[in-house]
């Protein structure tokens, strides 16, 4: 996995927007069918009990305990129980923004997964049912929430295909622009010469930019720059000023900048990280030795 793809991944996924339409709990009894249908929302469905068939698209599955199914919008559906007992579900119909489908979809995710933590699994959508009930200005945000932490679980836990962004030749554009980036943080970059990585005028540059990283090229240099100044802080003993070159900023505009950024200097940032390492460091000692004792 390339960094630069994670990153403008992770950028796209940072700008996720995504809505609970309805959650619940379901047993259907044994000869329930549910016919073809072509929902323009998606899908969770996790299998509590028993068993079901699922058809979708040109595919066909048996859908069992501890499986939990992700079903996109604008596919051909059908469900029905499979075999003498009860088939019982949570599920989640919910949508997303057009530009973050988009992003699902270049993903390539397989239709399922096998639970790790059932127990896990089963309070999320616990809770998902339970706040669909509240009447608090919260509600949206809490569904949203659990719908998110589903969302990520399923992705950490399907191993997502994630460097078939669409195609070859944008991976290796974008690539390209922000490895040179990365590169050159401690010079004066111009994006005049990152759309020159890009083919793309100045202008159509910038906008292609912004929709893919969710920010100008100018603001994500200053973000790689802040996060590489902190790095520098934590792991080396380089003066402030010795930091800020190697950064490509003055010092006095490197102190500024980063209280804008965190709150507090790069010399209070050093200082608390070093002594929060400190205390982790002294707890793993004393875990060690109670161990051996």
């Amino acid at each position: 996995m390339k960094p630069t793809i994670d990153s403008i991944l992770q950028n796209q996924l940072h700008k996720l927007q995504a809505e609970v339409l309805i959650s619940a709990y379901t047993d259907s009894m044994p000869g329930w069918i549910e016919q073809r249908s072509e929902p323009d929302f998606f899908r969770f469905c996790y299998c509590e009990k028993g068993k079901a068939w699922l058809d979708i698209g040109e595919e066909k599955y048996i859908i069992q305990p501890g499986t939990l199914y992700f079903l996109p919008a604008g596919t051909l559906q059908s469900f029905g129980t499979d075999g003498a007992e009860p088939f019982g579900r949570y599920w989640c119909h919910f949508r997303l923004e057009l530009g973050d489908v988009q992003v699902i979809n270049s993903l390539q995710l397989p239709r399922f997964i096998y639970v790790e933590e059932r127990h896990k699994i089963k309070a999320l959508f616990t809770k998902l049912v339970e706040c669909q009930q509240m009447r608090t200005m919260t509600r949206e945000l809490r569904l949203k929430a659990i719908l998110l932490e589903l969302l990520a679980i399923y992705l950490d836990q399907s191993h997502a295909q994630r460097e078939t962004l669409h195609e070859s030749g944008v991976e290796i554009k974008w690539n390209e622009v922000l490895a040179y980036i990365e590169a050159n943080l401690h010079m004066n970059i111009q994006v005049e010469e990152l759309a020159k990585f890009a083919f793309l005028h100045p202008n159509y540059f910038i906008t292609s930019f912004k929709s893919i990283m969710g920010c100008s090229p100018i603001q994500y240099v200053t973000n790689r720059r802040i996060a590489l100044a902190k790095q520098l802080l934590m792991e080396t003993d380089l003066p402030v000023s010795t930091v800020a070159k190697q950064v490509g900023m003055q010092n006095h505009y490197l102190s500024r900048l980063f209280k804008r950024y965190t709150g507090i200097t790069p010399v209070q940032y050093r200082r608390i990280g070093k002594h929060n390492g400190s205390i982790r460091l002294q707890s793993a000692n004393a875990t060690i030795e109670e161990e051996n004792s």
